[in-house]
Parts: C-alpha cells; structure tokens; sequence
C-alpha cells in the first residue's frame, strides 16, 4: 500500500503559488507554450479557462503596447540621430568655408539657429513619454500593416497555387495529346492491316518464255457470244464473196 504523500493536504497562498509557478518555469526548459497547453495546465491546478482567456488578452494587449511603445521611441532616436548627423556635417563643411575664406567669422550665425531646432528635437527624440493617443495610434497602424502583410502573402499563395494549377493542366494537355497520337498511330496501322488482309492475291508471274506485252483480261460469258456471233457472220460474209467470184470466173 503506497503512503500517502506529506505535501498532499498542505495549502499554499496566492504569492506562493506565484513563485511556485514562476521558479518552475524559470527551471523548466525554455521553449513555447501553446495557448491548449496553457489552458490545460491551468485547469489542473483549478483556474478557469475564462480567466484564462481574459488573462491572456490582457497580456496580449499589454504586449501590443510595449511593442508599439517601442516603435515609437525607435523612430525618435532614429530621426534625432539623421538630424543630428547632418547638423554636423553641414556645420562642419560651413566653418571649412569660412576659414578658407577672408572676412568676419560668421558661421555660427546657422549654427547657432539651427543648434536650438537641434535641442528641442533632442528634447522629442530622447524622451520616453508616450501618449495613450499615440500608443492608439500606433497600435492601429501596427494592425493594418499585420494586415497588408498577410493579403500580400495570401495573393502570394494564391499566385502560386494558381501557377502550380496552370502547369498541371500543361503537363495533363500534353499527356492527353501524346495519348491521341498513340492512339490514332494505332487505329491506322489496324486499318493498313486489314486493308492487306482483305486485299485480292497478285497474279502468278508469267513463264520465261511468254512475251511481255500487255495483258487482257479475261472477257466475260455477255462479251465471249458477242464475239462469236460476229464471227459467223464474218466467215458467212466471206463464203459468200467466193462464191459470186467463181460464178463471175465461169
């Protein structure tokens, strides 16, 4: 029989759960937590996925403001370092001409003027102060480039589906097409086959010694009596011609 556990019936408070948890993840090994798993993990220990969910919001909107809080301050350190390298670049290249130069020193006049547009904008630029009204902002033009992005990459996909789809129909047209010539190459050489098949035999050659002139075919029964016919009535003709010559001869 197993004994029970010591730790089973102790009961922990709401800071102590909080650093349970946090050293148990902070020992664990790092890697991401799916939002199920995350839901699941909660449930063992009797937290709601309600409270799941909303915390979670939370932590997303909480997360949306620190990543547009620090967009924000990105483009102002940003713009006041391009500022600020033209200031001295520019400045820099007016004193070389004043020096080159005869007459009264005067290029402190800009720099002077454009020194003060300088401090105010380092003033702006170097500051961590962030409006709700631009954290609204910037989270809104944050979501509509998420937005732009994803269309791009969903007419992207589609591109290439619609490509993938155009060369497969290709590939299919000119498997269809070999098939057609297969087939009709086929249906002809059974059609030559049986028109050989069908046809009469060749004449047997003649002898060696028989002419080779042109060869008659031989007549029909209707032709074979019309030739007879006239035959008699040539050889009556003839009979009669020799008979009025040995008359005239007498």
């Amino acid at each position: 029989m197993a004994k029970p556990d010591k730790q089973g019936g102790r009961r922990y408070t709401e800071a102590e759960v909080r650093a349970i948890l946090e050293r148990a993840l902070r020992d664990a090994q790092a890697r991401d937590v799916g939002h199920d798993e995350l839901v699941a993990a909660a449930e063992e220990i009797g937290i709601s996925r309600g409270a799941i969910e909303a915390a979670s919001r939370e932590i997303e909107h909480v997360r949306g403001e620190a990543e547009a809080r620090a967009a924000i301050l990105g483009r102002r350190r940003k713009g006041f370092r391009s500022h600020l390298f033209s200031f001295l670049v520019v400045n820099a290249f007016l004193f070389a001409i004043n020096a080159l130069t005869p007459g009264p020193w005067w290029f402190f006049w800009p720099l002077l003027g454009w020194g003060l547009g300088l401090a105010f904008h380092a003033r702006a630029g170097l500051s961590s102060d962030v409006s709700p009204r631009q954290l609204r902002r910037e989270i809104e033009r944050s979501a509509a480039l998420a937005q732009r992005e994803e269309q791009r990459r969903l007419k992207e996909r589609r591109r290439v589906e619609q490509l993938e789809r155009k060369q497969r129909l290709e590939r299919s047209a000119e498997d269809l097409g070999h098939a057609v010539e297969e087939g009709v190459a086929t249906v002809l050489s059974r059609i030559a086959q049986e028109i050989r098949g069908s046809a009469p035999p060749a004449p047997p050659p003649a002898p060696e010694g028989a002419p080779r002139g042109r060869r008659i075919a031989p007549l029909g029964a209707d032709e074979a009596g019309a030739d007879d016919a006239e035959s008699e009535a040539l050889g009556e003709e003839e009979a009669e011609r020799a008979a009025r010559r040995g008359r005239a001869g007498r």
